[in-house]
């Protein structure tokens, strides 16, 4: 099976997510892609609802899709998340899927500066979705750590991305206002902010 792995906070979750990860599944042809919400953040970055809402929001947007679905392992851990350490869990999981795991070009970029890049590139392929306008992705920073026939297949890996000008900022900022965030996610995560009272005092 050829598995991919979206990571995010997903706080909340909106239409550029879905997008981003229907193109990776159609285009790099992937048989399951599997949201991963993000649990404790590796550098302070403070989320704006918990473990649970932002779960129970990425269940809400992906169920209706049989191709994709939520895996709450990092939710469930008590320590810092760290993306080497989730694709050790997923390799030990599936250890006969081929694995990949799906990042913007402008998350690719960072990479380098994340813990244990080699493991990473290791442990999974890189999928990376090239939006128009934001910057390439530069592979010779990847020289340092991963193999050349390693950094030729994410060179192949690709696929461009609809520009969509959309963050959850954008919408936490919308729902504090009391302004409408109708079309920038879906309707069953708009009824679960506003029915848990979500980001009003963003």
């Amino acid at each position: 099976m050829r598995l991919g792995v979206f990571g995010g906070s997903f706080d909340p979750i909106h239409y550029a997510h879905l997008l981003l990860a229907e193109t990776a599944y159609e285009k790099m042809n992937l048989d399951r892609v599997e949201f991963m919400p993000l649990g404790v953040p590796p550098h302070l970055k403070r989320l704006r609802s918990s473990n649970e809402d932002r779960y129970n929001m990425t269940v809400c947007a992906v169920s209706p899709y049989s191709e994709f679905t939520v895996n709450r392992h990092e939710l469930e851990s008590n320590k810092t998340s760290y993306t080497f350490e989730s694709l050790e869990y997923y390799r030990e999981q599936f250890p006969n899927d081929e694995l990949f795991l799906i990042v913007s070009s402008e998350t690719f970029n960072d990479i380098p500066n994340w813990k244990e890049p080699k493991r990473i590139c290791e442990l999974a392929s890189l999928i990376i979705a090239q939006r128009c306008g934001y910057p390439p992705p530069d592979f010779d920073a990847f020289l340092a750590f991963a193999t050349p026939e390693r950094i030729g297949e994410f060179r192949k890996q690709i696929v461009e991305t609809p520009l969509m000008e959309l963050s959850s900022t954008y919408i936490r900022k919308r729902v504090a206002a009391g302004e409408s965030v109708r079309f920038l996610t879906p309707d069953p995560v708009i009824d679960y902010i506003y029915e848990k009272r979500l980001y009003a005092d963003n």
